[in-house]
């Protein structure tokens, strides 16, 4: 802390429009998640690695728990109940390539007497600015439309698939909820490595039908996400528009879209994000852990992680739900997300003005919206509500 604060008042800001206490937390958190390359396990030790002390390990360090003024909103604690949410898994999965025989294999799980009493948490949000606009009568906390063509959006945390929760995110939501007037769900779904792929893809599906089961339209459900949770909401609408599924549009924030591929950003600005992790030589890396824990990397694995359900940045985005777009500047996977809206631009050459939107914050890193403080989170979070209160 006093290396940081002492470089910031002799060299100046990192970057410009960092405040000290921005650039102070931004230094704590990389040194609490960074590793060393000496002593990284490899390829010959797999085998060696208890991915239970893992998960617990990554328990230690998880996100901490962000609170909700009530002049923002409100929220409850839901629960959505696998077995009660009807999905024909052959006609949801059948054809998709490396999620195919995972997600099938979910799905029975879930019909086995063990599996039928699963439940899915999570947090249903309800804005300040709509409760404001309600009818008082109206029991805005049941998951089920209060009017007809009502919007929802469905969240996905981030948290690079082992950390994270409706909690951590229950500011952001939040904030996002209320300048859009809208309800928002945020669901605790499984994590990595004790629940590796395609678990959160499975849990984000039966979350959305959900939705749908409570008399939501699908066209109606906005789904959003940011870093590891941009991934899923990304995979989910794949998913969704491989049966014939549209959603009302997509709000993703610093998403992480290649598992595959480390981009030149990794280097150029590893000395301005927080986000750091092991290369994906290392059994540790996060894209391993979540997609196939204590497996030997091969070109056989990369071929399978560079499908559009494991790194969607790959996708056929032809057609595709408006969406919205947002990362900084300074993150480590500015290019992986420029290369996502380049993709989408591509597939999309006539689309309206405005559909498909990318903004990229000058000086910002990864996932820059959820400290509160700064002049651009809050800019970023209002224009966010403005593009989901206008779909």
């Amino acid at each position: 802390m006093a290396k940081s604060t002492l470089s910031y008042y002799v060299k100046g800001p990192r970057c410009a429009k960092w405040p000290l206490w921005f650039q102070l937390q931004r230094d704590a958190i990389h040194r609490a998640i960074y590793t060393k390359p000496k002593g990284q396990p490899t390829d010959e030790t797999i085998d060696q690695i208890d991915f239970e002390k893992v998960a617990a390990e990554n328990r230690k360090w998880d996100l901490p728990t962000s609170q909700l003024p009530s002049d923002i909103g409100t929220y409850e604690r839901i629960s959505i109940k696998v077995s009660q949410v009807q999905i024909n898994p052959v006609e949801a999965f059948s054809g998709t390539g490396a999620a195919e025989s995972g997600l099938l294999a979910l799905s029975k799980a879930d019909r086995t007497a063990s599996g039928m009493n699963r439940e899915i948490s999570a947090e249903l949000t309800v804005p300040a600015s709509l409760k404001r606009l309600s009818d008082v009568t109206l029991d805005v906390f049941a998951c089920r439309p209060l009017a007809d063509g009502e919007k929802i959006v469905l969240y996905l945390h981030g948290g690079a698939y082992k950390f994270g929760s409706a909690a951590s995110h229950r500011a952001l939501v939040g904030r996002i909820a209320n300048h859009a007037s809208v309800r928002c769900v945020t669901i605790d779904y499984r994590l990595a490595p004790l629940h590796p792929y395609p678990a959160q893809l499975h849990d984000a599906h039966t979350a959305f039908w959900h939705l749908v089961q409570m008399g939501f339209r699908a066209e109606d459900i906005v789904v959003a996400g940011d870093s590891a949770g941009g991934n899923l909401a990304l995979s989910l609408t794949v998913l969704l528009r491989h049966t014939g599924h549209c959603t009302r549009g997509l709000l993703l924030l610093s998403p992480w879209v290649d598992l595959t591929t480390e981009r030149p950003s990794i280097q150029r600005n590893a000395k301005y994000d927080f986000l750091c992790a092991p290369p994906l030589e290392s059994p540790l890396n996060p894209a391993r852990t979540f997609y196939a824990p204590g497996r030997p990397l091969s070109p056989e694995m990369i071929t399978e992680m560079a499908h559009p359900l494991v790194s969607p940045v790959y996708a056929d985005f032809a057609e595709f739900p408006p969406t919205l777009i947002q990362a900084g500047e300074k993150e480590i996977i500015i290019d992986e997300i420029s290369q996502l809206y380049e993709n989408i631009a591509a597939h999309n050459p006539n689309a309206k003005h405005g559909r498909y939107v990318y903004e990229c914050y000058a000086d910002m890193i990864h996932v820059f919206h959820q400290f509160l403080d700064l002049p651009d989170a809050q800019y970023a979070i209002a224009k966010a509500g403005e593009f989901i209160k206008a779909l």
